[in-house]
């Protein structure tokens, strides 16, 4: 639900949505990296970076454990998608 309405709102709007859901969801890897793509397709590089290894640390401070295959999964995924950043941030 948090990721559809992200998707429909502006770039502002979906921040602060995607930040919500990382509050009320800590434990969704997917909420973490939709909003490291959200960065990047609005050209902010740096940001990219951040957001995922804030997600690995959160993440593991919920006891959520990706395996490997899981993020390279990822990765792949924000590839095909035209997220190559995000893809580099997340290998």
């Amino acid at each position: 639900m948090w990721l559809a309405l992200a998707r429909l709102e502006s770039y502002q709007n979906a921040r602060k949505v995607l930040n919500k859901a990382r509050e009320t969801i800590p434990t969704e890897p997917q909420i973490w990296i939709t909003a490291a793509r959200l960065e990047e397709a609005n050209g902010n590089l740096e940001i990219v970076d951040k957001i995922i290894e804030k997600a690995s640390k959160s993440l593991a401070l919920h006891s959520v454990h990706l395996e490997r295959e899981q993020w390279l999964s990822e990765a792949e995924a924000c590839e095909k998608g035209a997220a190559p950043r995000t893809a580099q941030a997340i290998v």
